[in-house]
């Protein structure tokens, strides 16, 4: 069998729902001059439906021809695939019969019989083609113009081969490259086809403990188009939805891009504003799409690879954008050790702290279509190389679209291969350790969510009330956007939005400043963020369950730490802090926020370490630089007391800082006790504030 240029013809037909555990699962009889079958097939002369029959035909120029079906089987369980056909025309040496199993010609599987009575198997995978049975001689196979049942059951670990209900051929099973199915000819051949028929034992359907009460929305004309409209990705705070459009004549690549970045704005009435496109540089000729939007609103994380110059380079890989003071700055790529990606589609997805990138790709270790994997971020921004994340989310199918909700352990993903109400749905995962490999059994989010068609990509707002996700189902084009109230039960944990401006302490001028912070009880680096260089704001998320540190840092500027106690889960809420940035300059000071004692002692608690390693590295990165450490208390007490317990703590911040090699003499210390409060001293927060160190710088 000689390979050449294929033509395929995909076809989204109607498929089994899975609360019936009936082992048929698809039955075409080509009854209806108006089956599906007709409806999708190109209209090229090539076939048809008419008087029961399909009736298919290849050109004397083309080495096959397929004509296919999408449908569900899953090839883990027991199933059989079944056809009807005859050979109408064409040399009886040549082959016709099924294909199944098969994602595109190069990844395919093939049982064809000839009218001269040979029969053959064989596969292609990535191009390569190899022979399971050879062209072997059948007294089953009945001659030109006269029915052939063919049939394949697969039992257990084995596949065995049926014509005419006589068994040719038995080997080993072979896992599933795809989910299409159905006929393949050679050259010259036309075939008449009775019917196809499929059947499959399934695993009963896992849906979540809670049922969506509302009711999914198409979220408006203003949003949807009549074009393909998907990968919505809603920012932090709920007020902007970006999205992909394919294939529309405002896209900047024209109207054959395959798709462009889009946006919208929410109203203050709650509506949605009209659709726009974002624009050169993040749109080009190639394939745009948003894979997450930071917090900070001044992020955004990009599908594909650019030029330096903004044009398309690659659609695979991944790239990042920062809002700048003149707009989004031309998008860099990501670095991800050994990527590659052995599948034509992709989709990615950052974690709010950036520190976790997962994706769907497929690999070399990939169970079936596509896996999810993950990566973990270092500190120079690259990405460790991608982990299948395991057999509990994957599947010997296709999985996509992650998306990890602001609280790190809530997932929301598609696939087709945990079967639910149609082609591909949606189900939600929660996190069991911080391996990010360990997680809990895929719940279907139900039929609020899942339809009889294709529902993927969805995504849920910090606030975790909202979800947005892709249907086919009852929508203006292709695919449309929906948008769905989340049930109290169903919803991922709660998270607290940190919002405001860094700002110079002096002048107030806003800053463009990257945003780090740090789980405190480990010094360890939880995320970053970046400030908009126009006004100052930013936004960052964090999870409950921390104490944490946050400042922001900009060159020529030192910053003073903030905290914030998120140890006790309080429930959603956004808190506004402004970040407050000194000019490096002799006579600055700045309060070291995040430097705390044992209750009336000068022993450093732990979560004092990395405020101390900031200060540390600020010296060693100017040598020359000389500063007076003061250190305060509040003033209840005896004030000879308080003199020296500020002082004996002062003295033990400055021993730290020495101990990790600054000169003493670099460094003055003064003790002031109670005398200098920046506080009433009135409440206990006031009397927390008042006890302190302060950072001051005498020379540069």
């Amino acid at each position: 069998m000689k390979k050449s240029v294929i033509f395929l013809f995909y076809m989204a037909l109607v498929v089994f729902s899975a609360k019936s555990q009936t082992n048929v699962i698809y039955d075409e009889q080509f009854n209806d001059d108006n089956s599906v079958w007709n409806k999708n097939l190109s209209n090229d002369g090539y076939s048809n439906v008419k008087n029961g029959v399909l009736v298919i035909k290849s050109d004397m120029g083309d080495a096959l021809r397929f004509f296919n079906t999408q449908e569900f089987i899953n090839y883990k369980m027991d199933f059989s695939i079944e056809t009807k056909i005859k050979q109408v025309g064409g040399k009886p040496n040549l082959g016709y019969g099924l294909m199944w199993g098969t994602r595109g010609w190069e990844n395919s599987y093939y049982f064809i019989v000839s009218s001269s009575g040979y029969f053959s198997i064989g596969t292609y995978y990535r191009s390569d083609f190899e022979e399971i049975a050879p062209w072997t001689k059948s007294a089953a196979i009945k001659p030109f113009r006269s029915y052939n049942v063919l049939k394949i059951v697969k039992t257990d670990k084995n596949v065995v081969f049926f014509i005419n209900d006589q068994a040719v051929f038995t080997t080993y099973f072979m896992p599933f490259y795809g989910q299409v199915h159905g006929f393949m000819l050679q050259e010259g051949i036309s075939c008449n086809v009775d019917y196809l028929k499929m059947t499959n034992d399934k695993p009963e359907l896992e849906i979540a403990d809670v049922q969506f009460k509302g009711e999914k929305k198409n979220i408006g004309p203003k949003v949807n188009s009549s074009e393909t409209d998907i990968a919505p990705i809603i920012s932090a705070d709920g007020n902007i939805l970006y999205f992909a459009r394919g294939n529309h004549k405002e896209n900047y690549g024209g109207r054959m891009d395959e798709a462009d970045i889009w946006y919208s704005e929410k109203r203050s009435d709650g509506s949605w504003g009209p659709a726009k496109n974002i624009g050169f540089p993040l749109n080009n000729s190639g394939v745009n799409v948003v894979v997450n939007a930071m917090p900070d609103g001044n992020t955004l994380f990009l599908e594909g690879l650019y030029n330096s110059d903004g044009s398309f380079r690659s659609d695979q890989g991944i790239s990042v954008t920062h809002r700048t003071s003149n707009g989004w700055s031309i998008p860099k790529q990501v670095k991800v050790d050994n990527f590659y990606n052995n599948n034509m589609y992709e989709t990615y997805f950052f974690t709010t702290d950036q520190r976790v990138l997962l994706m769907s790709i497929e690999r070399d270790d990939t169970y079936g279509d596509k896996d999810l994997y993950v990566s973990f971020r270092r500190t120079d921004g690259s990405y460790t190389e991608p982990k299948n994340m395991g057999v509990v989310l994957n599947t010997f199918a296709d999985e996509g679209t992650p998306f990890m909700a602001p609280d790190n352990k809530t997932l929301y993903f598609s696939t087709s291969g945990l079967k639910g109400y149609g082609s591909n749905d949606i189900y939600m995962s929660k996190r069991l350790d911080d391996t990010w490999l360990s997680w809990s059994k895929p719940k279907n989010m139900g039929p609020s969510i899942n339809t009889a068609d294709w529902d993927t990509y969805l995504s849920v707002s910090a606030r975790g009330d909202t979800a947005f996700l892709v249907s086919t189902d009852h929508s203006y084009g292709y695919e449309d956007i929906f948008i769905i109230a989340m049930e109290v039960e169903m919803m991922p944990d709660p998270v607290v939005i940190i919002k405001g401006k860094v700002l110079d302490e002096k002048t107030k001028a806003p800053i463009g400043a990257e945003i780090t912070y740090q789980d405190l009880s480990t010094g360890e680096e939880v995320g970053i963020a970046q400030s908009d260089p126009k006004t100052g704001k930013y936004q960052i998320v964090l999870p409950f369950g921390k104490l944490y540190a946050f400042r922001a840092e900009a060159n020529k500027y030192i910053a003073q730490n903030e905290n914030i106690d998120l140890r006790v889960n309080s429930g959603y809420s956004e808190i506004t802090r402004n970040l407050y940035l000194m000019k490096m300059e002799v006579g600055e000071t700045i309060i070291l926020n995040n430097v705390f004692f044992e209750k009336a002692s000068s022993d450093l608690q732990s979560t004092s370490y990395s405020e101390l390693d900031r200060i540390v590295k600020i010296m060693k990165d100017n040598p020359t630089m000389k500063v007076e450490l003061s250190g305060h208390t509040d003033n209840r007490g005896d004030e000879k007391l308080l003199m020296e317990l500020s002082e004996q703590r002062v003295n033990a911040v400055k021993e730290y800082i020495v101990g990790k090699g600054i000169s003493e003499k670099r460094i003055d210390t003064k003790a002031y006790g109670g005398s200098h409060p920046i506080n009433k001293n009135d409440t206990e927060l006031e009397h927390s504030k008042n006890r302190r160190v302060e950072f001051k710088i005498l020379e540069l």
